[in-house]
């Protein structure tokens, strides 16, 4: 394949820290070539032009698209525009890596993935926690049958005041949602792909909004709201526009009998864990957070230290996840692998977002089939 000529649309903290780093990688191995960047905002686009050497930037994604004809775009906006410029994008003639959570409803992941095939062009949504060394580790602690038949799983991400101030994140016109579509969506996917493609029946679920609004004086960490390297453009951010959840938390039933407990924060007091994910089967239990595997060895129970050795490229690299996506996405490109995340992988994390907010709204569970009736994925 021919030297790939990539855009991205939009240049806030994710482009600049996971997707600029990623490629940039390649541009020095003669791969890739950044020819573009779109941003609403014009001088942001010139900042991120200029600081990382791309020969054009525009205000205006459309007529990005129009005049330079990408062959591959990264779309790196808030969460409404995301269904809006991957289509465009690849009805321009691009392929499309598309940010998370890709869509926020199943009829709109539906169109996307359809106008992919219809343009003949790969999509690929950037559920990049599976790149993690201890998510792969835990999908083989699991598909070797460790842990036996698996039933229930509790899966966290507490920041206890960690919420991005450097974008549109807090705004739900602008992005939907707030933790649950921020960090929730990483756990479900990961989860979901560990435990064997399980298919969600229903959700329960619960969101507030009781701290982040506050507008208390509290001392932020950049690196703690997520963005581990920092922020350069950062849009001034006002407490009064919080109008998203600040916590998330519910219930989750899967196919198979399989339950989920999930709680997910920007802010809420209780001390930041980070990601945990634990999960359970007959045979044996595993916290990926401790590294620990609970197993009985005769008549006794044992706790076992797992030695996760990750000798990967990227190793300690901030956003390391998203080297080795492009990595994936790159050599899928070139017909050398299969992209790691599929469609039927992604509709069901969609399954998830759409029933938890209307479970949130309603204030009772909501099966899968109130959403997309008998139609079968």
């Amino acid at each position: 394949m021919n030297k790939l000529r990539v855009a991205i649309i939009g240049t806030g903290m994710i482009a600049n820290s996971a997707h600029f780093p990623a490629l940039n990688v390649l541009r020095k191995e003669g791969i890739v070539d950044v020819v573009g960047i779109a941003d609403i905002r014009e001088d942001v686009a010139a900042e991120t032009a200029k600081r990382h050497d791309v020969p054009n930037y525009y205000s205006d994604p459309q007529k990005m698209l129009d005049e330079l004809k990408p062959d591959f775009v990264a779309v790196c906006t808030p969460n409404m525009y995301h269904k809006e410029w991957t289509i465009k994008a690849l009805r321009a003639g691009a392929h499309v890596a598309c940010e998370k959570p890709m869509a926020l409803s199943v009829a709109d992941a539906e169109e996307m993935w359809q106008t992919a095939k219809d343009c003949g062009k790969m999509l690929f949504p950037c559920q990049c926690m599976r790149w993690r060394n201890y998510m792969q580790q835990s999908k083989n602690v699991v598909d070797s049958g460790e842990l036996g038949d698996i039933y229930f799983s509790d899966i966290e991400f507490i920041r206890r005041i960690g919420v991005p101030t450097w974008g549109f994140f807090h705004m739900k016109e602008h992005n939907f949602g707030g933790p649950f579509c921020d960090l929730g969506v990483h756990l479900i996917d990961s989860l979901l792909w560990i435990a064997g493609d399980k298919k969600v029946e229903a959700v329960s679920g619960a969101a507030y909004t009781k701290i982040a609004n506050q507008g208390e004086d509290i001392l932020l960490s950049i690196a703690e709201s997520g963005a581990y390297s920092g922020t350069f453009t950062p849009r001034p951010y006002d407490y009064h526009e919080f109008n998203v959840e600040d916590f998330s938390t519910g219930f989750m039933r899967l196919e198979g009998g399989m339950t989920v407990n999930f709680k997910f924060s920007w802010a809420l007091n209780l001390p930041t864990t980070n990601l945990d994910m634990v999960i359970c089967g007959d045979k044996g239990g595993l916290s990926i957070n401790k590294e620990k595997l609970y197993k009985n060895i005769g008549r006794y129970q044992s706790e076992c230290d797992m030695k996760w050795f990750d000798n990967g490229e990227f190793k300690g690299v901030p956003f390391e996840q998203h080297r080795y996506m492009y990595r994936n996405i790159i050599n899928t490109l070139n017909g050398k692998e299969e992209y790691l995340i599929k469609k039927h992988q992604n509709i069901e994390v969609t399954k998830a977002i759409e029933c938890f907010y209307k479970s949130a709204e309603l204030g009772r569970e909501v099966n899968v089939k109130e959403i997309i009736g008998n139609k079968l994925f």
